[in-house]
């Protein structure tokens, strides 16, 4: 059962040990393999008359936080005790694309009562995030709670007193107290969107802060189609990291505001203390409602140290810092589908066969089968190109790379690496990214109910 063990430890960002498993077939038997199991279990949550049944990795929600260092191999054995085919998708990580864990595109489904090795070394250090890619399933099974945080450490320690994981889901639960099972009129449009919000499985979270006290916090949004709308409010974060890759120049937001995709992470440091007699912490727009998730709270003991930490600084990515656009392939990636505003003002909707509901460049897919988008040399760029034709937001996410959102009247960048791209309705945005990664890789919309109804598409680097 889910338990506060598990809270704490989010909290913290501690690591989980490595058990001394057999090694996967031709790796290292020096290599320790940490279990990793999907498996039926429950939630207590607060107000709530029954337990919820849920999903869980090891027992726990979010899943352990997985620690390595940066260039180190990590290998997990991943054990299927659900009744249902799954396989883990590491996010964001740009690993060898046998590890990318897409069932149907670079590995089989794990089967029920079967087992699946991973093992990689992750390139980049920064905030990632591990959650089932099974077509079909997927949004009932990271729904009910399997998905987990990996943290790739910098080679270099970084000088922070607080390092805090904050994870940020939301829950549709019946009367019963149990997890609604998924609705047509989901896919159909904006996703599931929860009405109860969480921080790391609990309501809110309260962080004490001393002065000349520095935290890390990495924020991760797991929600299946929730664009979490953040506030920062009554202090100063600054921004040092997105979606794992560090940003060319540390910011703070502007009016401390902060939206992240389904599947987004953002790292924001903070120094203490936050303002007195002001509420300080993170809120979140629940449709129209501004809920505390966060409070920064001033500790009533010392200072942590006399003066301030001087200023926060990663290193900088390994990502190259020019990109040559006028030698990028360009690829058109075109959203359509869903229902349409009739001229009466009314939504008119439509169903596709077999259940499809959106489509890229006018096809319904599941990512794996039929031709690839497009087929490029290890080594090319690639100028995406974004054009929302729906009247809902998609959150375009790409496998086994990182892309630069082009500003959409020079050929500049926005000063960050993204790996999932928020388009709202009716809207184009260009990205573009350096196919460095052989293999076979899934672009797919990150709202999880329109990826499985049809928004899913591949590429392949040669």
């Amino acid at each position: 059962m889910v338990g506060s063990l598990n809270r704490r430890q989010v909290m913290a960002g501690l690591g989980v040990a490595l058990t001394g498993l057999a090694a996967p077939r031709g790796a290292s038997a020096a290599l320790p393999t940490m279990a990793l199991a999907a498996a039926p279990d429950e939630m207590i949550f607060s107000g709530v008359p029954a337990r919820t049944r849920t999903l869980a990795y090891n027992g726990m929600i979010p899943g352990p936080i997985i620690r390595v260092r940066q260039g180190e191999a990590l290998a997990v054995r991943f054990v299927n005790k659900l009744d249902k085919p799954s396989a883990v998708h590491w996010h964001g990580l740009r690993i060898a694309n046998a590890m990318d864990g897409a069932a149907g595109l670079t590995q089989p489904p794990v089967q029920p009562g079967e087992s699946f090795y991973y093992r990689f070394q992750p390139p980049d250090a920064g905030t990632f995030w591990y959650h089932p890619h099974i077509h079909g399933d997927t949004a009932r099974q990271q729904d009910a709670g399997l998905y987990g945080v990996l943290i790739v450490d910098e080679e270099e320690p970084v000088s922070v007193d607080q390092d805090l994981v904050l994870v940020i889901d939301d829950w549709s639960l019946g009367p019963d107290g149990q997890i609604l099972p998924p609705a047509p009129a989901d896919a159909m449009h904006a996703g599931r969107i929860g009405s109860r919000i969480t921080i790391n499985t609990v309501d809110d979270e309260y962080i004490t802060l001393a002065p000349n006290e520095r935290i890390r916090l990495r924020l991760v949004n797991v929600a299946n189609s929730r664009i979490a709308r953040l506030a920062l409010a009554g202090f100063t974060g600054t921004i040092v990291a997105i979606d794992g890759h560090p940003v060319d120049t540390p910011f703070v937001p502007n009016n401390g505001r902060l939206d992240l995709p389904p599947g987004g992470r953002a790292d924001i440091v903070v120094d203490g203390p936050p303002a007195e007699g002001a509420e300080a912490g993170i809120a979140i727009n629940n449709n129209g409602e501004v809920v505390m998730l966060v409070h920064l709270v001033p500790s009533k003991g010392p200072a942590k140290r006399p003066v301030p930490l001087p200023p926060f600084v990663l290193a900088r990515s390994s990502l190259p810092a020019v990109l040559a656009l006028q030698r990028a392939k360009r690829v058109p990636l075109v959203m359509e589908g869903g229902p349409r505003m009739g001229v009466d003002g009314t939504m008119q909707h439509a169903m596709g066969m077999g259940g499809s509901v959106w489509t890229l460049n006018g096809k319904s897919s599941d990512g794996h089968g039929g031709p690839p988008l497009f087929s490029v040399k290890r080594g090319s760029l690639v100028d995406l190109g974004l054009v929302n034709k729906t009247i809902f937001a998609h959150a375009i996410h790409v496998h086994g790379h990182a892309m630069r959102i082009l500003h959409p009247f020079d050929d500049e960048w926005q000063p960050y690496w993204v790996d999932t791209v928020t388009v709202a309705d009716g809207e184009t945005v260009h990205t573009a990214f350096i196919a460095d990664n052989p293999g076979k890789w899934m672009i797919h919309c990150h709202m999880v109910e329109h990826q499985e109804s049809g928004m899913a598409t591949w590429f392949e680097v040669t």
